[in-house]
């Protein structure tokens, strides 16, 4: 092998972990096109597509996959050997696109973004709050945070954390329409539902001896938005089914009720999905680590 393919896959492994060819330019300080020069002979070389590119988006191709494993050891051979002669503290850049559900990312990932920029001032983040489940690859989605009720088999993933759903109310509420004893009660009440028309909707509910009921009920009042879902049941208006790490204060505080709290909604797992398999841009790998730290406090907490 010459020199001058060694440096293509080091100018290839640079475009994956920057995200973007100009990125990768200012940080090997050539131009862009010779970026792009370098990657159309490394592809001629390998005889296989590397990279899928549009004015929109890049990802990589099941070959570049492959190869990109092999040459991220080989920047990451280059980095180590420059840091010998320079100082090891040289930080991170580039771009991280994240996806994550409203509530999950208002509650437990944009509180933390400040802290991650004092630690890693030079990576840019692009977070992205959708109850929509994005394309992780036309999106170009760095890291996919999903609740999902099995591990996901499509990804590789990180597990973050799990949560409940409860079924909550104001103490008025309860007062005025009475407590429901048995799922079978919760028919006559009025729901506040996080969807987008009046059909009903089907929950399985199970207690503690595995006994299982399903229950349909109407929204009387539906949104698509959880947070707002949570204000209008503070309000009185009827009962509401919310994720646990939303209501958990206001159940303690006495704000609201947890309506038959022996009986549960399904557990949900949250996971953080990317593209990457084993071999993780530094820039990710940063932000997921830290993410996780900060969550498994949360979660303890």
């Amino acid at each position: 092998m010459d020199s001058a393919q060694l440096y293509r896959m080091l100018v290839f492994a640079n475009v994956v972990e920057q995200g973007s060819l100009t990125a990768a330019a200012d940080e090997l300080g050539i131009s862009r096109s010779m970026v792009s020069q370098h990657l159309k002979k490394l592809e001629q070389r390998c005889d296989t597509k590397l990279l899928q590119r549009t004015t929109r988006k890049m990802a990589l191709t099941e070959d570049g996959q492959q190869l990109y494993h092999h040459c991220a050891e080989l920047l990451l051979l280059a980095k180590q050997a420059e840091e010998t002669t320079q100082p090891k503290n040289k930080e991170l850049r580039g771009r991280i696109t994240i996806s994550t559900p409203i509530c999950f990312g208002e509650k437990f990932i944009t509180p933390h973004i400040g802290e991650f920029h004092q630690e890693f001032p030079k990576i840019q983040i692009n977070v992205q709050l959708d109850d929509r489940r994005m394309n992780r690859l036309e999106d170009n989605v760095d890291i996919a945070i999903q609740n999902e009720s099995h591990a996901p088999t499509d990804s590789a993933f990180i597990k973050l954390g799990q949560f409940d759903e409860y079924m909550v109310a104001t103490p008025e509420y309860v007062k005025q329409h009475g407590s429901p004893l048995h799922p079978d009660m919760l028919l006559d009440h009025q729901w506040l539902l996080q969807t987008a028309s009046y059909l009903p909707q089907s929950f399985l509910l199970k207690n503690s001896y595995g006994d299982t009921f399903t229950i349909k009920v109407p929204p009387f009042i539906c949104c698509n938005s959880r947070h707002a879902i949570a204000q209008i049941a503070k309000q009185g208006v009827g009962i509401a089914i919310l994720p646990s790490y939303l209501v958990d204060a206001e159940i303690a505080q006495g704000e609201l009720t947890h309506i038959l709290p022996d009986y549960h909604l399904n557990e949900t797992d949250v996971y953080a999905i990317h593209p990457f398999n084993s071999a993780i841009p530094p820039r990710v790998k940063a932000f997921l680590e830290f993410i996780q730290l900060k969550l498994k406090t949360a979660y303890n907490n």
